[in-house]
């Protein structure tokens, strides 16, 4: 028999299948191959971290510093009212009493509680002063001091603004290590107009917003917790967003906050933790059981 017998030949329909079973793979792995090559890992030049990245950080991190100054500098002695601090003191006293209550006995926990709770004499039940919400906008004082907060904060962001564009821009400085969506190309690749860039690849405006937003942790440590570093704590004074509620500067209620404090207060279920201590240094920390052996033999 030879190869061209019709009897041994394939028929065309089935002859065909392989050929596009093979083709249908090869199509799937030239698209893999597009994508992949489609952004490729870029190597960055250390030049751009010695002379773009850091250069940017120690920047933001000094400009930070010398706003901390000035805002300090900026401020009036004005004295505390000695009623707020009494208020502030009260509030404190009875949070500190909610969050470390296991560590005083019961009974104690039930003075302490009877003593901020009691309907008639607790003080948290104390009826206080409702502030008026006009007074922080009837007062110049305080709307020059919301102008000099405006400007603390507005300059110095403004001059980065300017710094940041003209002496570092068209740098690619990093990769952030998850993907993303090409919605955020045009917030993180400012500057750097490539369509066929990876979305993770950050530009140094970029990294300036991202550290802007990032360094709360290292001015708190560097600066204290009084540090008046925080742009999005500034932002929500600005906006109204304070902690307490309202206007920039205005009073909080105190009404409000003791009679939140006392609901949390009461609901607050008393456990206390050095019971059987003892016992449990003793047994090795195996207290309960023998707890539960003395409450058997006492009964």
């Amino acid at each position: 028999a030879c190869a061209s017998d019709p009897c041994l030949t394939k028929p065309p329909h089935l002859a065909a299948l392989p050929g596009r079973r093979s083709g249908r793979r090869q199509s799937r792995a030239t698209f893999a191959m597009s994508d992949q090559l489609s952004y490729p890992d870029l190597v960055l030049d250390p030049s751009i971290r010695d002379w773009v990245l850091i250069p940017i950080f120690v920047i933001m991190f000094l400009m930070g510093i010398l706003r901390n100054n000035v805002t300090k500098m900026m401020r009036s002695s004005e004295k505390t009212k000695r009623d707020t601090v009494q208020q502030n003191n009260l509030l404190m006293r009875a949070r500190r009493l909610r969050a470390n209550a296991g560590w005083v006995p019961a009974a104690a926990f039930a003075a302490r509680k009877h003593h901020f709770c009691d309907k008639e004499k607790g003080l948290l039940m104390q009826k206080q002063d409702a502030p008026n919400p006009m007074a922080a906008m009837s007062d110049p004082n305080m709307m020059s001091k919301m102008m000099q907060g405006n400007m603390a904060m507005m300059v110095p962001q403004m001059l980065m603004m300017v710094i940041i564009p003209h002496f570092f821009s068209g740098f690619v400085l990093g990769k952030i290590p998850f993907p993303l969506t090409p919605s955020f190309k045009g917030m993180l690749q400012r500057g750097v107009n490539l369509s066929t860039l990876d979305t993770a690849y950050i530009t140094s405006m970029s990294w300036y917003i991202l550290a802007m937003f990032g360094m709360r942790g290292l001015y708190s440590i560097v600066l204290g917790a009084g540090s008046t570093t925080d742009d999005s704590a500034l932002m929500q004074q600005q906006m109204g967003m304070a902690a307490g509620g309202g206007q920039p500067g205005q009073q909080p209620d105190y009404n409000k906050l003791y009679a939140t404090e006392a609901e949390n207060l009461q609901i607050t279920e008393h456990k206390f933790h050095l019971s059987a201590a003892e016992e449990k240094l003793l047994r090795g920390g195996k207290a309960d059981g023998v707890t539960a052996r003395g409450k058997a033999k006492r009964a």
